[in-house]
């Protein structure tokens, strides 16, 4: 039986990377330098990067605790809430980019400020 589950932990392993790589990675740091204006351009990468870092910390120190807390079930259920709140934002509130130019991007920002 503990096979099993070893072989589960694997193919869930690589599910996540199949799914993530393509995804949601990559997405968040094309669009970072997307969705800045030209001028603060630079500041903004690095300032979303920064949180980024920070967000990604403040998960990692946090996993363990609430596993014990709540169990690992439920942990991995909250994740996954999160994750869709922030998809449903970003389908929301982030507008389509996909074959615009930088300046393109800008207005849109700007109408929407």
């Amino acid at each position: 039986m503990n096979g099993l589950y070893g072989w589960i932990a694997v193919i869930g392993l690589a599910l996540y990377i199949a799914f993530f790589a393509p995804g949601m990675g990559p997405v968040l740091w094309t669009a970072n330098s997307e969705i800045c204006p030209e001028a603060y351009r630079g500041l903004c990468g690095g300032m979303s990067a920064i949180v980024n870092w920070i967000s990604n910390l403040i998960v990692a120190q946090s996993f363990l605790l609430m596993a014990e807390v709540v169990g690992t079930g439920p942990t991995f259920l909250i994740l996954a809430a999160v994750a869709v709140a922030m998809f449903a934002f970003l389908a929301i509130l982030v507008p389509e980019m996909k074959g615009l130019t930088f300046e393109e991007v800008e207005n849109i920002w700007k109408e929407r400020a």
